[in-house]
C-alpha cells in the first residue's frame, strides 16, 4: 500500500509500508490512498478511563474496554493515557488486544489518595507510612503511569490538599525509578503550584495552575489535561450556585486566561475525555480547547502531536517510524470540527 500524506502545514511525502512502518516508495504501487486528503500521525486522549462506559465508580467492564479500544482506534486515536480506575482493567486491554487492533495505551493502575481523599472504596488509601511503597508498587503495577488524586472535597473546608509538596516531590523519584511517570488530579487553588515545583509530569484539570507554572511545565516538557468538558459536566451536576459549581466556574475562567499563554510558552497543553463520552469524543475537547481560547492549530496538536511527542513518539511520517496515520477531507488547522469525521484510519500500516 502506498500512502500520500499531507500534514496540515502543507508538506507533502509518499511513503510506503514494510512491516508495520513507513519506508521510501519503490516501484509502482496496486493501491495508493491518501491523494487530495490530509494527515495527522493519530488522535491522542490524554485522560482517558476505558475501564467503565461512565464515571460510576464500578470494578472494570473488560469486555466493553476492550470494545471501547477498538472503537477508539477506528475514530483515530492511536494513544490513549488511561489515567487510572479502581482496578487494572486497561492494563489488561493492552496486553489482551492485538496492538494493530487498538490504540498505544499507557495506563495507571489504582488511583492513589489518602484516607477520605477520594470517593470511597476507589482509590488506593494510603498514609504516610504507606504512600512510598505505594507510590512503588504501582508504578510496577501500571503501564508507565502513577495516579494521585492531589485534591478532595470535604464537608466544610472545601477542597483539600491529600498530600504534602514533599510527598509529590518523593512520588516523582520513586515512579521515575521505576521507569513511570506521575500524573496528579487537582481542582483545588494551590495544589497545581506545588504539583509543578515537585516536578509532576501531568496535572489534570488544573484549574488554577498560574502562568508561572505552565511556563515552568514547558521548561521541562511536562503536560496539561485541562479536560474543560468533564469541568463543565460536574459544574451542572453540583449545580452553578453551589459552593463546588463556583469554584469549578471560578477555576474554568483561569483556564482561559492560561490557554493563550501556554501556548505561546510551548507547553504541552492535551486534550482528554475523562469519561465525558468514549475516547471517540476527544475530538469534541480540542474544540473545545479553542472556544476557551487556544489557537486552533495549538489545538489540533494538543489532540495529536503534542501528546505523540509528550511520549516520545513520532509526530511525523519519517522512514522506519511507525505507519499510523489519520487523513481528513479537508485541512484540520482550517476546519477543526473534520478531526470527528476521519476519512480513513492506518494503524501499524493496517488499513482499519
Amino acid at each position: 500500500m502506498r500512502v500520500i500524506l499531507r500534514s496540515p502545514e502543507g508538506e507533502v511525502v509518499t511513503r510506503d509500508v514494510i512491516d508495520g512502518r513507513w519506508t521510501e516508495p519503490e516501484g509502482d504501487a496496486e493501491t495508493v490512498i491518501g491523494e487530495g486528503a490530509w494527515a495527522l500521525p493519530g488522535l491522542v486522549d490524554a485522560h482517558s478511563h476505558i475501564a467503565r462506559e461512565r464515571l460510576d465508580y464500578l470494578s472494570g467492564d473488560l469486555a466493553g474496554a476492550e470494545e471501547r479500544a477498538r472503537e477508539s482506534l477506528r475514530s483515530g486515536v492511536m494513544l490513549l493515557l488511561d489515567k487510572g480506575w479502581l482496578d487494572d482493567t486497561a492494563i489488561q486491554v493492552a496486553r489482551r488486544v492485538p496492538e494493530e487492533e487498538r490504540p498505544d495505551i499507557e495506563a495507571a493502575a489504582r488511583i492513589i489518595a489518602n484516607e477520605g481523599g477520594y470517593m470511597k472504596d476507589v482509590a488506593l488509601e494510603v498514609g504516610e507510612g504507606t504512600f512510598d511503597e505505594a507510590i512503588r508498587d504501582q508504578a510496577r503495577r501500571g503501564d508507565g503511569w502513577v495516579k494521585l488524586v492531589g485534591d478532595w472535597p470535604r464537608k466544610g473546608l472545601g477542597a483539600v490538599a491529600n498530600f504534602t509538596e514533599d510527598q509529590l516531590r518523593r512520588a516523582v523519584e520513586i515512579a521515575a525509578e521505576e521507569g513511570a511517570r506521575v500524573a496528579i488530579h487537582t481542582m483545588a487553588r494551590d495544589v497545581p503550584s506545588m504539583a509543578v515545583r515537585a516536578g509532576v509530569h501531568s496535572i489534570e484539570h488544573g484549574l488554577f495552575l498560574t502562568a508561572e507554572d505552565v511556563e515552568a511545565l514547558a521548561a521541562r516538557g511536562g503536560m496539561w489535561v485541562p479536560t474543560i468538558l468533564r469541568v463543565e459536566h460536574t459544574i451542572a451536576q453540583l449545580g452553578t450556585e453551589s459552593t463546588g459549581g463556583r469554584l469549578l466556574a471560578e477555576g474554568l475562567e483561569n483556564v482561559r486566561r492560561l490557554l493563550g499563554l501556554a501556548s505561546e510558552a510551548g507547553a504541552h497543553v492535551l486534550a482528554g475525555t475523562d469519561l465525558v463520552g468514549t475516547p471517540t469524543n476527544v475530538a469534541s475537547e480540542a474544540l473545545k480547547l479553542i472556544e476557551y481560547g487556544l489557537p486552533a492549530a495549538e489545538a489540533v496538536r494538543a489532540v495529536s502531536s503534542s501528546g505523540l511527542a509528550a511520549t516520545g513518539r513520532a509526530t511525523d511520517f519519517a522512514p522506519g517510524s511507525p505507519a499510523n496515520a489519520v487523513l481528513f477531507p479537508s485541512n484540520p488547522y482550517d476546519e477543526p470540527d473534520v478531526l470527528k469525521h476521519p476519512t480513513a484510519v492506518i494503524r501499524l500500516g493496517r488499513l482499519v
